[in-house]
């Protein structure tokens, strides 16, 4: 087992799934989902003997980070023509021999590594299947049923012991929820590598124009927006403040409604302490755009050999599940920080922190302590109190360094400076190609979902990654550049749908490129260049 001083670790795994620092309530829910089921359960079916050991996951200032070799580990059976595309943004400099240095397996042959595989297989034959989306498929409508049971658990909840059960029960339904999802990443990631195998640059296109929750949602905004009566600010506080509404008005703030009970359980990031659109309906202001999305057509599998349909029709599926997945488990989330937020009520009317949202400085252990009479109410008011503290000094440095405050790999406690891009010669840089096309436009760059109400029709938005939640904006913009993401994360996944040129892996693109400046950027190549001021 690795030292700790010496551990390696990256932020590419987690990085795209918490945009901005994570809190201390959020990590130790959503944090321990994934450091059990997408990182050690895994080990636990190649059969590693540290398994249970291996340091998994760490917070570095406020930011979460994933051990490499692990995935070291995860890569090191893939033949080298099969290893996943995104594969290289787990090592240093993308350099997929990393993988080649884990301790285990020795072999693939290992007989270890292979009966403990076939073992842990075998105990769920469709979920660990290329038709894991048919086991996704029937599990929907139970995950449904029971978040709707939740929701009533929590309203009828009479005392802290019973909000304590709900989130109990929450966690077990995510935990389901991630045993089937880890594996629709893993043939999400295999099937695209089949297809640039065969199809080349054209499999971007074969995985585009899927139907997913996030197109509807988009759509459903759109329309928001071009109601004869728009939602804007002032309308939304008059709607918030039960003021008297016209015709035009009324049916606008029906629609809001609407939306909200369908989709009000969505939120910016997997952080249980962001507030869900419900929670905070301004956040859609900055969303809303004039131009509806069209339906996505159909592939033409005529063109395709036969062999090659069927392999199409999984990427399919799996780019579909790559953005429906994280709609649905917004769901189960949702519940989650409302039951949280209502111990938080009762921690503040009991004087132990100002106000409910001050919860999200605990963990899940202290505030189960907390109601097991483990754990004193000025023991609690003193680590919220510092970590409060703590937390506020990791924001201003996110505000100061910019991406120095958050570096893609760690060696210990120290950033691990990657080799410079030889190409640069600041004018220029290249990244991953990850939605074809090629764009010219001024440089947008937004850091949070606050910031996306200034975006302007024809701009390229650069950020350090996006959520799907973001994604309404993309239908007016001219192109997209990213510093975090790879082929198959969400907003390269989005991009396609809107046929947007995309670049990912430009590492502190949003201090680089400024406010305002033209550039022109490849989708296909990766490239991402400034226009010179005369030819603008």
């Amino acid at each position: 087992m690795q030292n700790k001083n010496e551990t390696l670790w990256t932020a590419a795994f987690l990085n795209e799934r918490f945009t901005a620092i994570v809190s201390p309530l959020g990590w130790s829910f959503v944090g321990a989902l994934f450091e059990q089921l997408a990182l050690r359960d895994p080990l636990r079916y190649m059969g590693l003997p540290d398994a249970d050991t291996i340091p998994a996951t760490r917070l570095w200032h406020g930011h979460p980070y994933a051990n490499v070799e692990i995935f070291q580990i995860f890569y090191k059976p893939f033949p080298s023509a099969f290893v996943p595309a995104d594969a290289v943004r787990y090592f240093p400099n993308g350099d997929l021999t990393y993988r080649q240095r884990a301790p285990y397996p020795r072999s693939i042959f290992q007989p270890r590594f292979l009966l403990s595989l076939a073992y842990h297989l075998a105990r769920a034959p469709l979920v660990a299947s290329p038709w894991n989306y048919l086991a996704w498929r029937r599990f929907i409508p139970q995950h449904d049923a029971r978040v709707a049971l939740l929701k009533n658990e929590l309203d009828a909840a009479t005392n802290a012991q019973q909000v304590l059960r709900v989130i109990a029960w929450a966690y077990q339904l995510d935990a389901q929820f991630l045993r089937i999802h880890r594996w629709s990443l893993t043939y999400a990631d295999l099937f695209y590598k089949l297809l640039t195998r065969w199809l080349g640059a054209d499999a971007q296109q074969w995985i585009s124009n899927v139907p997913n929750k996030t197109r509807q949602v988009n759509a459903e905004l759109a329309a928001l927006a071009q109601r004869s009566s728009p939602l804007s600010a002032e309308l939304l506080q008059r709607i918030r403040a039960h003021e008297p509404l016209n015709q035009a008005e009324r049916r606008t703030a029906d629609a809001l409604e609407i939306f909200l009970r369908r989709h009000g359980h969505r939120a910016f990031s997997l952080d249980i302490a962001q507030p869900t659109f419900r929670d905070d309906p301004t956040q859609l202001l900055g969303l809303l755009n004039a131009s509806a999305q069209t339906d996505p057509m159909p592939p033409d599998f005529a063109r395709l050999r036969a062999w090659q349909r069927p392999f199409v029709s999984f990427a399919r599926h799996y780019a579909q599940l790559r953005e429906d997945q994280r709609y649905y488990w917004h769901k189960s989330l949702a519940v989650t920080r409302s039951a949280y937020l209502t111990l938080g009520r009762d921690l503040a009317a009991r004087k132990i922190i100002a106000n409910a949202d001050e919860i999200f400085y605990a963990t899940r252990a202290e505030i189960a302590a907390y109601y097991g009479m483990e754990l004193e109410p000025e023991e609690l008011n003193v680590i919220i109190s510092a970590r409060m503290q703590e937390w506020k000094t990791y924001a201003e440095m996110d505000r100061t360094r910019g991406a120095d405050a958050y570096p893609l790999f760690l060696h210990g406690d120290l950033p691990l400076q990657e080799r410079a891009q030889s190409e640069s010669q600041e004018s220029e840089w290249r990244g991953r190609g990850v939605s074809a096309g090629v764009a010219r436009g001024a440089v947008r760059v937004v850091h949070s979902p606050r910031e996306l109400a200034n975006v302007n029709a024809g701009e390229i938005l650069v950020a350090p990654s996006t959520d799907p939640a973001w994604t309404p904006v993309f239908a007016r913009l001219a192109g997209l550049v990213l510093e975090r993401g790879g082929v198959l994360s969400h907003g390269a996944v989005v991009a396609r749908e809107y046929h947007l040129p995309a670049v990912v892996g430009i590492a502190d693109a949003t201090r680089l490129l400024r406010e305002g400046e033209q550039i022109e950027i490849d989708g296909a190549s990766g490239w991402v260049r400034r226009v010179a001021e005369s030819n603008s």
